[in-house]
């Protein structure tokens, strides 16, 4: 072979390669946050939900629309579908109301209420207002109000859209949990652990913008290992707050979620992204439980 057609295959073989090598970062890159998992009897989607996001977060990639296409119905975390906003709104305020008289700065030490006046301050909120609530509806008001001052919403939530979805298309919808029990998850925390979820609120203020671009991003590009690194970050720090929270309901939904599988039901469902990363996450237990997973 003479040395000019040696070159001419040598720069013929690096363009192949560099064609392959682009064409995997492509590929790499259309991941989305959207699982397949299959059994011998049936298939189903799993996606990771934000639960609030901004405009620029839409159109959703055309995988994530054709898996709504595809399946013959949703299950939410909450039937979002089912849920009276009215008896939602009673059931907060009954369980979030401190009932036995004491004030927000009564149950909690005076730098966390110092940090909380601080930064209620900083968001306009008059901190009497929250004096008669209990510490974990606290931190959850003043980081929706954080997050919907930076442009996020939890109408653009990615379960309020197919929610809306499957009305507009009239497909039949269901959810793994109830909001009462929801609400009593983070009513029955002890004292101590509100507090530690509100000063984790609190420590993390300062950040958030940046945490939460962080996070969409990750979840738009279907990086796992980003979304967890920044998703789950501030909870290693309350591995009670974790467990409960995140691992022991992720547990609880299986047994339903093996039930759809069980069946010809063919559903998307669509959790919180934080239930779909780490060891403990749906992932991997549908993955230890024998079950095909793949990543769209």
């Amino acid at each position: 072979m003479t040395p000019h057609r040696k070159f001419r295959l040598l720069t013929l073989l690096g363009i192949c390669f560099l064609f392959l090598a682009l064409t995997d970062q492509l590929n790499a890159q259309e991941k989305s946050f959207l699982w397949k998992v299959d059994s011998d009897q049936n298939s189903l989607y799993i996606l990771g939900s934000i639960h609030l996001l901004n405009r620029e977060a839409y159109p959703l990639k055309k995988n994530i629309e054709n898996a709504f296409e595809q399946t013959n119905k949703l299950v939410l975390e909450i039937d979002l579908r089912s849920a009276n906003p009215e008896k939602i709104q009673q059931l907060m305020l009954q369980k979030s109301a401190s009932t036995d008289g004491t004030l927000l700065q009564q149950n909690v030490s005076n730098e966390t209420y110092e940090s909380v006046a601080s930064r209620a301050k900083d968001l306009g909120i008059d901190i009497r207002l929250l004096n008669s609530f209990k510490p974990w509806i606290v931190a959850t008001t003043m980081a929706a109000v954080k997050l919907q001052q930076l442009g996020f919403d939890p109408r653009l939530g990615i379960d309020r859209y197919f929610a809306e979805r499957a009305i507009q298309s009239n497909k039949p919808t269901d959810g793994l949990e109830t909001a009462e029990f929801q609400l009593d998850l983070f009513d029955q925390f002890s004292a101590k652990d509100q507090e530690l979820l509100l000063r984790q609120s609190m420590n993390e203020m300062d950040h958030l913008e940046r945490n939460v671009s962080e996070i969409v991003r990750a979840w738009k590009s279907g990086d796992v290992e980003s979304l967890e690194k920044h998703l789950l970050a501030g909870m290693r720090d309350y591995p009670e707050i974790h467990r409960k929270v995140i691992d022991e309901r992720s547990r609880r939904w299986m047994p339903q979620i093996e039930g759809l599988l069980s069946r010809g039901e063919n559903p998307l469902i669509v959790v919180g992204a934080g239930h779909l990363v780490g060891k403990n996450g749906l992932i991997q237990l549908l993955k230890a439980r024998g079950y095909r997973v793949e990543q769209q």
